[in-house]
């Protein structure tokens, strides 16, 4: 884009400029589709002279964005960073093979554990053998890897909440060795097992490093893990403009917090919606109003977007599930109506499930996929899905149960190309950042409603918000129809803008 074609910016947008050229740290809390990659164009554009780095979370879309800077902008992600700097010894590993659960197992001579569990309301004896107890080190470097922390420690061993209080401490206790060893081999550069990206991230930040450059831009603040966020607020000369929404923080599970609530800086809003009109905002701003938030959405006048209250129609370019199980059903139901249907869902995730529930069902055992290493047959998997810990996985074991694995495997294999599919299907989760024309949202939300009474997480409403707002023209809210009359009656008046739903 030439300068001459480059938007002319918003009230809001130049606030966040005037915000820049000041040289301190701020946040940019930006809603869904409310331009945020144009406004950090802006503000790296009205600061030519000064040296930017743009910070995102995968190569993809920081190669994209080196597009649309200017080029004193170095786009990158934090794993490029740490790469550059680290011992060459440490990268050279990454291409060592890994050790394997069971090789580990040998090698640190773990022994199998006898601790007891919950089934059924009731402590049960259960063993666990070593190469489950091997995955559970790995698991905890890893874990150890996404803290602030400077050294493992046991409470980085992460162990089932259905273990036996006393039990886990034990866990933690007898395994704290193998896993201060697995560390200090993984930076060992003489040690000849490989790693993963996640060590060299963690070496680099332990050297408290500066990043190179005047004012980094970091994209999608709200998703930074503690280690991310130690190594930006350590950054004591260089300006750090945080941009994010805080509630599109849908990765708790995987160590993220929420920067944009947590760091107590000067914040600017980006609040108008480039990519829906009014009628899509309203329902976003019910969902926020269930969060707490009490500065509106605003949708774009000029666009004409609608909301609809019926059955799935065929007018549709995406849905929105929130399982990778309820995609799956999906898909299955679309390859026997002859549909072309494309999956934005976790295949692989998805593939070595079905291989693994497979491997159970032989009376085999499963080390690779976390959610089964735990059973030693598939009926113990079926126990394990009446407690309230295993609600989780309960979709795809009658999935499993309900299709088998063969024709599971079979659909996977025939999921079409997107730019050549009727429509998409897609897990709210992973349709994070994207937008279609027209979107469905599917039953599989959680939610409950008793009369005028309802119960949603708020883990859940962060994730209806995201898939409201991947709708550009129409947004089908069939489904949730219901909780969204509610939120709009206990919706503060600030986000009760119009009665279009």
């Amino acid at each position: 884009m030439s300068n001459l074609e480059k938007p002319k910016a918003t009230y809001e947008q130049a606030t966040a400029i005037d915000n820049a050229r000041l040289g301190e740290s701020f946040k940019v809390i930006a809603y869904a589709g409310t331009g945020k990659t144009t406004t950090l164009q802006l503000i790296s554009d009205a600061m030519p002279q000064r040296r930017g780095m743009y910070l995102a979370f995968n190569k993809a879309i920081a190669n994209e964005a080196q597009q649309k800077f200017h080029r004193h902008v170095d786009c990158r992600t934090f794993h490029s960073l740490a790469f550059r700097s680290v011992p060459r010894g440490i990268t050279d590993k990454l291409r060592l093979p890994r050790l394997s659960p069971s090789f580990m197992a040998k090698d640190y001579r773990l022994e199998p554990m006898t601790l007891r569990r919950m089934m059924g309301g009731r402590y049960e004896k259960y063993v666990l053998m070593p190469s489950r107890l091997a995955s559970l080190v790995a698991n905890a470097v890893s874990y150890f890897c996404s803290t602030s922390s400077q050294y493992p420690a046991p409470r980085h061993i992460q162990a089932p909440s259905w273990l036996h209080p006393d039990d886990i401490e034990q866990l933690q206790k007898q395994l704290y060795p193998a896993v201060e060893r697995r560390w200090l081999e993984s930076i060992d550069q003489n040690h000849q097992a490989g790693i993963g990206h996640d060590i060299y991230l963690k070496l680099w930040a332990l050297s408290e490093p500066n990043i190179p450059a005047d004012y980094v831009l970091f994209d999608e603040a709200q998703d930074a893990d503690p280690l991310m966020l130690g190594i930006l607020l350590r950054q004591r000369s260089t300006q750090v403009i945080y941009v994010g929404d805080a509630h599109q923080q849908i990765y708790a599970w995987r160590g993220a917090v929420n920067a944009m609530q947590q760091l107590p800086l000067p914040e600017s809003r980006l609040t108008t919606s480039f990519r829906f009109g009014e009628q899509i905002a309203d329902v976003a701003n019910y969902l926020l109003s269930g969060l707490n938030e009490t500065v509106p959405l605003l949708g774009n006048p000029n666009l004409n977007s609608k909301v609809v209250n019926k059955p799935h129609t065929k007018q549709r370019d995406a849905i929105l599930c929130r399982t990778n199980a309820r995609a799956m059903e999906l898909l299955l139901a679309g390859l026997v109506h002859g549909d072309k249907v494309s999956l934005q869902a976790d295949h692989n995730k998805l593939n070595r499930f079905v291989d693994a529930a497979s491997l159970l069902k032989q009376g085999k055992r499963v080390t690779d996929v976390p959610e089964l290493a735990w059973f030693n047959s598939w009926h113990d998997v079926h126990e394990y899905c009446e407690t309230n810990d295993g609600s989780d996985i309960k979709p795809l074991v009658k999935l499993v149960d309900d299709h088998g694995t063969d024709p599971l495997k079979r659909a996977l294999a025939k999921i079409t190309p997107i730019d050549q599919a009727d429509y998409v299907i897609s897990t709210a989760h992973k349709a994070k950042g994207l937008e279609w024309d027209r979107v469905h949202l599917e039953d599989d939300y959680q939610f409950k409603i008793n009369g005028l009474e309802h119960k949603i997480s708020d883990e859940e409403l962060r994730l209806l918000y995201v898939a409201c707002t991947r709708a550009k023209v129409s947004l089908n809210i069939h489904h949730i129809y219901d909780l969204v009359q509610q939120l709009k009656l206990q919706a503060p008046q600030s986000l009760r803008k119009s009665a279009a739903v």
